[in-house]
């Protein structure tokens, strides 16, 4: 029974990843993929389809993978999953690697046909074994969770470490994690952070948040605060939630630049709970109780000043020696009912300059008067 396909992002997630590695690593066979190629790195994919398609016909498995791939994403046609997979097969059986990997992927999710866990394992492993970090990387994940394979924790920790070495950024994130926990094999954080950094010069969000972690705990190394942050602000401006959660800490703690900044770290916890980061979140909820509690303290001394001694109104003493008076004080206007002291406090308003112009009379405002401000 055919599997129904997958949604549009589901489809790009096979092939986009192993789009960018597998341009830089392949040579052209032929001159007319050569230009087919150029166009499609400039984002001309329209013209690069029309280039690619008869070489793809003449039999370039390099062109049949790049065409395949394009049907896959819909660039320069539209989407047709079934198409791709034929043009994939076609390339990945002239034992072309990275047709064989995105193949496998379409194979393991059921895209443009049946699913196949146990085809998409020998198709990662034929890919891997010509030393295509990405299809590595996937061999490590069947073996992980024993999909289309027996699990075996040692053998995916063996494909890890050579996806890794072979550069492909997921991996060396992944390594450097379980590096950094100890919890697998032992803890080794120089060899994390060597894989961090590389797979952050690659632009791996996560692997540049990671990276600059250790920067600024002394993890494998110095402690290098300033590229500590700069590596955290890179991940934050790329869009990494976690970055700009951390970001926020960062500022909000003083530690991006002179002295806290909490209207920055408000701007970049603000970005994060946008995209429904839950430490985001409560970090913006925290922060309006606490102002709400600044709040009520402010008001509460300007209550008191509004209906304490007369003579503490005209500035007699201060309230931190003396304290507001009870809400039982005569109000100005002779009431005694502390039920009206919301409507009393009504008449001052938080941070507005007053000044008491009688004893037994309301304030009015005037413009360089004192504030009403906690002591």
């Amino acid at each position: 029974m055919s599997r129904p396909h997958l949604p549009s992002l589901a489809r790009r997630t096979a092939a986009a990843g192993f789009l960018a590695a597998a341009i830089l690593t392949t040579a052209p066979v032929r001159a007319e993929f050569g230009e087919a190629l150029d166009k499609y790195v400039a984002g001309d994919f329209s013209a690069a389809f029309h280039e690619v398609e008869p070489d793809a016909h003449r039999g370039n498995p390099a062109a049949q993978w790049l065409l395949g791939a394009m049907f896959l994403l819909g660039q320069g046609t539209d989407e047709e999953p079934r198409t791709a997979r034929f043009w994939l097969e076609k390339a990945a059986s002239a034992n072309y690697p990275p047709a064989q990997a995105v193949l496998g992927r379409m194979y393991e999710q059921g895209i443009g046909g049946e699913r196949d866990p146990a085809e998409a394992h020998i198709l990662y492993r034929l890919s891997a074994e010509q030393g295509y970090a990405d299809a590595a990387y996937l061999l490590r994940r069947q073996y992980y969770y024993g999909e289309g394979v027996e699990k075996n924790g040692a053998e995916a920790i063996r494909w890890l470490t050579i996806a890794a070495d072979d550069g492909n950024a997921d991996a060396q994130y992944l390594g450097a994690r379980i590096l950094l926990s100890g919890e697998v094999v032992s803890s080794n954080p120089e060899s994390a952070a060597r894989w961090l950094k590389q797979a952050a010069e690659r632009g791996h969000q996560g692997a540049q948040l990671l990276f600059g972690e250790t920067l600024l705990n002394g993890i494998a190394g110095d402690y290098e605060p300033e590229q500590a942050f700069a590596w955290i602000s890179k991940a934050a401006r790329a869009g990494l939630a976690d970055a700009q959660v951390r970001l926020g800490d960062l500022y909000n703690d003083g530690l991006g630049g002179d002295g806290p900044d909490p209207a920055e770290a408000l701007s970049w916890w603000n970005r994060a709970a946008l995209q429904s980061n839950a430490g985001a979140q409560l970090r913006l909820a925290s922060l309006r109780q606490r102002i709400r509690h600044e709040n009520r303290s402010v008001r509460g001394l300007c209550l008191g000043l509004a209906v304490g001694d007369p003579q503490q109104r005209r500035g007699a003493g201060p309230a931190r020696e003396t304290g507001p008076a009870p809400l039982t004080r005569r109000y100005p206007r002779g009431r005694q009912d502390h039920r009206r002291a919301p409507s009393a406090h009504r008449r001052f308003q938080l941070n507005r300059k007053m000044e008491p112009i009688g004893a037994d009379r309301p304030f009015r405002r005037r413009r360089h008067a004192i504030a009403c401000v906690p002591l």
